[in-house]
């Protein structure tokens, strides 16, 4: 905000900076929600830093779901205005990584679609405007705790499997942890997959999750074939297959067949193998 301090805005600079349309800044204006410009004519309005930021915490109030009315008393009140921006004063590490901790806990058992900002910010004991003031969007989010959510979500249940010695019983198990347990995981893959084209790097991201989900498969079937349980097989493909066959899954589940259904063919491919 440099650039801005110390000039005079225009209306077009003040829409340009806030995100606010002219209309809705004219509403706020009329309404007493937004100090009045300083005029220098009939036609001639400028705004300064002080107006981008009453912009800004009217945007913070509304998404906490105070009314205008509401917000307009404040206004009318310095002491309220103040302490309704209180909670962003100064962002913090240690408040950042608090935040992610809850967030990962919520991913983890709601997965990215079920998930909002509110059941984060409530899990916190924070308001949606200090949610903000650390991150841009719960998508950004995301993104920076994707790989402690994967760790969160399966854990224990990699730990609980690893004590199975069968490994084509713990390649039923991995499927059944995902598709009973955590379909959560899924969710979490198809916004990775849907989020490469804003951002490149996703693109890796994804890879590393699938490899490393696909490496723990891949060991599973290579002890199968030196057990004898199945013939040598080139164990990376099929390892990217059966990832592949749990990211398309849903969609069978969609035409009525049940998990049972979906892991008795697994084992039935297996003892085909065979």
């Amino acid at each position: 905000m440099d650039r801005e301090e110390g000039r005079p805005l225009r209306i077009s600079d003040l829409e340009k900076i806030s995100g606010i349309g002219r209309s809705t800044i004219h509403y706020y204006l009329r309404e007493g929600l937004l100090s009045p410009p300083r005029r220098t004519g009939k036609t001639m309005a400028y705004y300064d830093v002080e107006h981008i930021e009453e912009l800004r915490r009217i945007r913070v109030l509304q998404e906490e779901g105070y009314p205008l009315a509401l917000i307009r008393e404040m206004k009318e009140n310095p002491r309220g205005w103040e302490k309704a921006g209180a909670e962003e004063a100064s962002p913090s590490a240690d408040k950042k990584a608090h935040i992610m901790e809850k967030a990962v806990e919520v991913f983890a058992r709601k997965g990215y679609h079920r998930t909002r900002i509110s059941d984060i910010t409530r899990a916190v004991g924070l308001g949606h405007s200090t949610f903000y003031l650390y991150f841009p969007s719960k998508k950004a989010m995301f993104l920076e705790c994707v790989d402690q959510v994967f760790q969160a979500m399966f854990s224990g249940v990699w730990e609980e499997i690893k004590h199975e010695q069968n490994p084509l019983k713990r390649l039923r198990m991995r499927g059944e942890a995902v598709l009973r347990y955590h379909p959560e995981f899924l969710d979490i893959l198809h916004v990775l997959h849907g989020s490469m084209e804003d951002d490149p790097r996703l693109e890796a991201k994804r890879r590393e999750i699938y490899a490393s989900v696909a490496k723990t498969v891949q060991r599973d079937i290579n002890k199968a074939v030196k057990e004898g349980l199945i013939p040598p097989i080139n164990s990376e493909v099929a390892s990217y297959m059966l990832v592949g066959w749990l990211e398309t899954a849903p969609l069978l589940l969609d035409k009525g067949y049940s998990i049972d259904d979906l892991l008795d063919t697994l084992d039935d491919i297996f003892s085909r193998v065979h």
